[in-house]
């Protein structure tokens, strides 16, 4: 008896799905409350607790079920795949179903979903104009479908694969030939359907083709069902004089004899198709969602906008003579023996029998006795996986990944590009500005908006080629149309068999008609392309690599692996992204992406460097680019942002990972996501995302500017901070001094300014030799201080060590300085010592080195061993000894006095007041108050006092011991000769007025 259950409220209010499993034992629903939730549909089992997926963040809007996958699409744009398996069943009897991974992640919302019969590829419609062909083994986008003008808001496989019906909004279905290669449009019907309201996915309508293959149910207007038969693609039949309102969903019966109907009249009708009649219908209170039948039973279900589901039993009344509304499948072991059967129920039989290795394409299954080589092969390779559990022992319940070789899927994209959003697509988007392509009925219009108009107007014309690539330099754009099959991209053209173009706009203004075109061979297309202002490089679907110059010359060609993904040019320097030869995918589905990469000039002279990409886990490349300095980079889905270093020597070239998007805005606690414009030395330029949206929105927005951040450790404390600033620092500037170097150039803004960034980079190891003296950790020290660049730095660093009372650190530092350095002999320094030994031991003596000694294991004293009789000795500065030592300590290391402690063996060690550094300017790089003080001991009281009180910072007060000016004074006599200030201290090196006591003190 026919019977309708109550309403069992599986989700919160609002667009609710319903699908039934294959075998028709489960119900899946899916709701406003992001949940995807599985129910028992027997009358025994309905009333237990459902099973809960939350995958989901969103709506979910759209759902599909086949034989081993589910797969639900949200308004997030995000479509999941769980994995049922032919052992779903347990041993308890329950359904077991696993999350198999990530289908496609859409700008915008999935409206709905269709499983082709072999489970290789999922159809996705969503609201950016086109249907996405996804491959279900490794989760590859294979095709984009074009030809819609406004969002898809139905897709539906044929049984067979080899058709597939999709319905835009604006009513006009398409119907594609997917047996190809490239699926085509083969039939345009248009207006067939409902004109649809976009975004509101309670008045949108779903067509779906009947289990035999022979017509699709299309809801159209005046509230009718118009059956279109299959070839003729000519409506057969219409259902209609019952429905008041429109009609949302139509579900087929599995044996095609009836088909059942909801819509927002709140009516469910049940549609004799052969008689053209109504069965039976029943009356709702308010709109209903979706319907779908069970395949193996008089059983449908139906929900409503509340989030109820509805299941109504015994749908077909049997007992008054309508046939049942599905087919029992024939016995498999008898098979054979019905080989009188017509060609329908023999199609059946082995269907059911070969149900889980059905190929796409196939309409017949005697089509397969007639095979080539080839495709014995193919269909080895696809079965290679395919393991039937026929004794029920469970032995394929728990697959452990397999990773094997495959053939690379290397779909191209362009960097700064986007789908159609709203009939709007950036073409490019860089520190130069953006190209922006508007749809039109009959053709496009491209702006091109720059970001400094003071060098450019901005330019907008008419597109008659429709152009689906550009890349914007200074010296002009280059657009490029090209097919739908060659990159990982949502908006290229929906013809194959046009000639593609490479069209050139130059910006420059002293020279008249410098723009060119080139028209491609047939079967050639351009895959990616770059353009800078050294030229513009065009990769293409042969394989080849075609170079021009600004003016259009052809200057270089040849032929590349068939796996560049992306290429993008800086100056002279063209960068190329390949995809490995060989990926990796497991047979559960996932893909290992590896990307290598070759750095090369724009003439195609020369190799700079080549090596592997690194991308991170699970992770693939998303964009491509040049810092404006002109480091190669590079940015993977997982927000990792990398820079390819000391690529002038190829052997030495390494991938630097310098910002981590992703930790920065989980860091900041929101939700939103960066999308790449460009590169410089301090900052990751980027246009913020916020929600759902993954594109730039129109018109071109502000975009913020995130700091490098190199991901050391611990940069969460001060040292970690300060380590990451010193990386990144030197980074750029090594990068700007080997490019300069590399090109025979200047470097960028002249000697002056890299003397600036060097200081810059002082004073940042200042700031940490600050903080390791402080903590007392001395090696520390000296590792920092042999990174700095400058000798007046280094003399800071050797004062700060004198400062923190760090006098052993104090005479390494002094000593790593004579190496590194060099320097003039000291005339100041006593010691030349004239025994023999002594001198036989100083002859043949290396000069000195860099090495672990230097600070290691330092000498007790920096002076020369002094005779015992110093009467004879001369220390006039006329008179000083040749093989002196290259520096004296200084004075304060003995209590700033010219005593000489004694040595090992007893004889007196020499030692003067050290001079300052000789410079041209006074050594203070943070420009604060040097103060004066008599003595020693003066300058740390008043130096922990400053500090005490949180005057000034710890490299400020290390600056305050840097010498200002080397003092000189003259002595007060008739001969006028000069001579150095006798008492000079290494602590007070400001001078001092002389009044006329201390003058004659002197």
């Amino acid at each position: 008896m026919t019977q309708i259950t109550d309403p069992r409220y599986a989700h919160a209010e609002g667009y609710t799905t319903v699908a039934f499993g294959s075998n028709g034992r489960f119900i899946c629903t899916g709701g406003s409350d992001s949940l995807v939730r599985v129910f028992y549909s027997s009358k025994a089992e309905r009333d237990e607790e459902a099973i809960k997926l939350e995958q989901h963040s969103d709506n979910i809007l759209a759902m599909a079920v086949s034989r081993n996958k589910i797969i639900s699409g949200d308004e997030e744009g995000t479509a999941f795949c769980f994995d049922i398996g032919t052992t779903a069943l347990t041993e308890t009897g329950k359904l077991s179903i696993e999350p198999s991974g990530t289908v496609l992640r859409s700008p915008l919302p999935a409206r709905d979903v269709s499983i082709s019969n072999s489970e290789r590829q999922v159809a996705i419609a969503t609201d950016d104009e086109n249907v996405s062909i996804v491959s279900l083994l490794d989760m590859s986008l294979l095709h984009t479908l074009e030809g819609h003008r406004g969002s898809v808001n139905s897709v539906s496989y044929s049984p067979d694969g080899a058709y597939l019906v999709s319905i835009g909004c604006n009513g006009t279905a398409r119907v594609w030939d997917m047996r190809e290669d490239t699926p085509s449009c083969i039939s345009v019907m248009p207006k067939i359907a409902y004109v649809c309201e976009p975004g509101n996915s309670m008045e949108q309508c779903k067509s779906r083709w009947s289990p035999d293959g022979r017509f699709l149910a299309v809801p159209c207007p005046d509230h009718v069902i118009k059956l279109v038969e299959r070839g003729t693609w000519q409506v057969a039949s219409e259902l209609g004089g019952h429905h008041t309102g429109m009609i949302t969903y139509v579900s087929w019966s599995s044996n095609s004899k009836y088909i059942v109907s909801v819509g927002l009249d709140g009516q469910v009708v049940v549609w004799d198709v052969g008689t053209r009649s109504v069965v039976l219908s029943h009356s709702n209170s308010g709109p209903l969602c979706q319907v779908d039948w069970n395949p193996c039973g008089n059983m449908l279900a139906f929900t409503d906008c509340a989030g109820a589901m509805y299941i109504w039993d015994e749908v077909i009344p049997l007992d008054k003579g309508h046939e049942m509304p599905y087919k029992r499948q024939p016995d498999v072991h008898h098979t054979n023996s019905n080989t009188n059967n017509n060609n329908d129920t023999a199609a059946a039989s082995m269907n059911g029998l070969f149900d889980d290795v059905a190929i796409d394409g196939v309409e017949d299954v005697n089509d397969h006795v007639d095979m080539s080589e080839d495709e014995i092969d193919d269909a080895g390779d696809a079965l290679d996986d395919f393991v039937v559990d026929d004794d029920g022992a469970g032995y394929t319940e728990h697959q452990v990944p397999r990773w094997m070789a495959s053939d690379p899927q290397a779909y191209a994209f362009q960097p700064g590009s986007t789908p159609w959003i709203s009939g709007r697509r950036y073409l490019a988007f860089n520190m130069v500005g953006s190209v922006v392509s508007i749809a039109q009925e009959s053709h496009n219009t491209i702006q091109i908006e720059f970001h400094d108009k003071s060098l450019h107007r901005d330019i907008h014309f008419s597109d008659s080629f429709r152009f689906s690539m550009a890349a914007l330099a200074e010296s002009g754009c280059l657009f490029a149309t090209t097919t739908n099959e060659l990159a990982n991209d949502r908006s290229l053209r929906t013809s194959n068999d046009a000639e593609s173009v490479l069209s050139f706009r130059a910006f420059a203004s002293w020279s008249a008609n410098s723009d060119w075109m080139f028209k491609l061979p047939d079967k050639e297309h351009p895959r990616c392309i770059a353009a800078s202002s050294h030229g513009a490089a065009a990769v293409t679907s042969l394989g080849m690599l075609r170079l021009f110059t600004v003016g259009g010359v052809q200057r270089h060609i040849e032929s590349l692996p068939n796996r560049v993904v992306a290429c993008v040019a800086h100056n002279d320097l063209l960068l190329l992204v390949l995809e490995t030869l060989g990926a990796l995918k497991s047979n559960m589905g996932a893909r290992k992406m590896e990307y290598e990469y070759m750095l090369m000039t724009m003439d195609g002279q020369k190799r700079v460097a080549t090596g592997s990409c690194p991308v991170s886990p699970s992770g693939e490349i998303v964009w491509i680019g040049f810092s404006e300095e002109g480091h190669p980079a590079t940015c993977d889905s997982k927000g990792m942002l990398r820079v390819l270093h000391r690529y002038w020597t190829s052997s030495d070239a390494c991938w630097v990972p310098i910002l981590d998007t992703r930790k920065l805005a989980h860091d900041r606690g929101s939700r939103e996501t960066f999308w790449p414009v460009a590169l410089s030395a301090k900052q990751f330029m980027v246009a913020t995302c916020k929600g759902k949206s993954r594109f730039p929105p129109f018109p071109q927005p502000i975009l913020d500017e995130l700091d490098i951040d190199i991901p050391l450790l611990h940069t969460d404390t001060s040292a970690g901070q300060q380590e990451s600033k010193v990386f990144a620092s030197r980074l750029f500037s090594e990068q700007q001094s080997a490019e300069a170097e590399r090109t025979d150039s200047e470097y960028p803004g002249g000697a002056s300014v890299q003397m600036r960034d060097d200081l810059e980079q002082d004073k940042l190891l200042l700031r940490l030799i600050q903080l390791a003296c402080k903590a007392d950790k001395a090696q520390r020290a000296v590792d920092l201080t042999l990174m700095i660049k400058l000798e007046r730095s280094f003399d800071a660093a050797i004062k700060i060590a004198v400062y923190q009372k760090q006098t052993t650190l104090a005479e390494r530092l002094m000593r790593i300085k004579e190496t590194k350095f060099g320097g003039e002999q000291d005339a100041d320094v006593v010691g030349n010592d004239n025994d023999d030994d002594d001198d036989d031991d100083d002859e043949g003596e290396p000069p000195a080195v860099l090495n672990a000694s230097h600070h290691m294991r330092p000498k007790a004293t920096y002076g020369q061993r002094a005779p015992k009789t110093t009467d004879s000795m001369d220390l006039s500065d006329d008179n000083e000894p040749a093989d002196m030592p290259a520096q004296s300590p200084p004075a304060a290391m003995y209590g700033g006095m010219a005593a000489a402690p004694s040595t090992d063996d007893g004889s007196e060690l020499v030692v003067r007041s050290a001079k300052p550094p000789v410079t041209s300017k006074p050594f203070n790089p943070f420009e604060v108050a040097i103060p004066t003080m008599e003595n020693k001991q003066g300058l740390f009281d008043a130096a922990a006092s400053v500090q005490g009180s949180g005057g000034l910072s710890a490299a400020e007060s290390a600056a305050a011991v840097l010498p200002n000016k080397r003092q000189q004074s003259t002595e007060d006599g008739t001969n006028g000769i000069p001579r150095k200030q006798a008492k000079m201290s290494a602590f007070a090196f400001k001078k001092a007025p002389i009044d006329s006591d201390s003058k004659d003190k002197a």
